[in-house]
């Protein structure tokens, strides 16, 4: 049985900060290299609703719906023919205690189960959107305000960098694993005010403490759509 994932992601926020790419080699899978954005290396801590999940077609039983709140960096990995562009996911929190065990060892992620929220506030003028969690009963949380707007994307911004995103990379002990990502074009609402409130050193490396404090490159938030996960597959080149 294929381990294929489909499930709804919706609200997507993404907080994008640039720092120096040695800080995040030692996160590199084997055979991925750093992907640059106009010369620099990027990192974006990602917070969304994860609706309708479904594992190779079936429902999850017992599982709610729940958010998610990624830590991601962008590499690229060549096929022998093209370069495919990829995240890696450093750190994936969610409140699911009874599940993120069983995740881990049959995807090869590194989910940490924490008490972990999500509010999404609407009015005709604007959309409120706030991702929230604890660490050693510390809160940690962002939010990001945006008009009620949606529009595409060019395809040669920075949006279309971090979102046209084919595949993820998982790095697990010597091992690299890749897996195929689908959805539509997503459109974009215009941020108008965003906060972040998180201690990366403490929740995600202390090679992060750089982040804390420094003002982020931007910010975007979308509604997102169904995407389609494939299943795993062993990176040998």
């Amino acid at each position: 049985m294929k381990l294929n994932i489909s499930s709804e992601f919706r609200k997507i926020a993404l907080i994008n900060y640039t720092l120096p790419p040695e800080v995040v080699e030692k996160f590199l899978p084997e055979h991925t290299k750093i992907d640059f954005y106009n010369g620099e290396c990027m990192i974006s801590l990602v917070g969304f609703q994860v609706k309708k999940l479904k594992v190779a077609g079936v429902k999850v039983p017992l599982l709610k719906d729940f958010e998610k709140i990624d830590l991601q960096i962008y590499v690229k990995r060549f096929d022998g023919a093209k370069w495919r562009k990829g995240v890696v996911v450093i750190n994936r929190i969610f409140d699911q205690p009874g599940v993120s065990t069983l995740t881990n060892t049959l995807f090869k992620t590194n989910y940490i189960s924490l008490p972990a929220t999500g509010t999404v506030k609407e009015t005709q003028e604007s959309l409120n959107v706030k991702y929230s969690w604890q660490y050693d009963e510390i809160d940690q949380n962002f939010w990001v305000r945006s008009n009620r707007l949606a529009t595409p994307y060019d395809k040669d911004t920075e949006a279309a960098f971090l979102l046209d995103r084919t595949h993820g990379y998982i790095k697990a002990d010597e091992d690299t694993y890749e897996y195929e990502m689908n959805h539509v074009d997503w459109h974009l609402f215009t941020v108008e005010e965003y906060s972040v409130d998180v201690d990366f050193s403490r929740q995600f490396d202390p090679a992060l403490n750089l982040l804390n404090g420094q003002t982020p490159h931007s910010a975007i938030l979308t509604e997102g759509s169904t995407v389609e996960i494939g299943e795993n597959q062993l990176v040998t080149s």
